[in-house]
């Protein structure tokens, strides 16, 4: 079984607080860009699509046992897509 991954995000001083518990394993830093002071309507933050990762915590955790009314709800109230 595969351990979940831990993410961690902040300011360097706020992630270097985790220092014990990160000792001897592998890891991984992404430096963000700065933030900006003000986002204006007219120059609104970039899209980023989201990549499933906060999604994949659930995995293997479903409890319940209406699966296929679920899906079956989903497949009744899909809409057709027009471009």
């Amino acid at each position: 079984m595969t351990k979940k991954t831990l993410e961690i995000e902040g300011t360097w001083e706020e992630v270097i607080v985790h220092s014990a518990e990160l000792a001897g394993r592998r890891v991984r830093v992404t430096v963000l860009p700065e933030k900006t002071s003000s986002q204006s309507p007219e120059n609104p933050p970039s899209f980023r699509p989201a990549s499933g990762r906060s999604l994949l915590r659930h995995t293997g955790t479903w409890a319940g046992d209406d699966l296929e009314d679920c899906l079956q709800k989903v497949y009744e109230n899909r809409t057709p897509l027009e471009f």
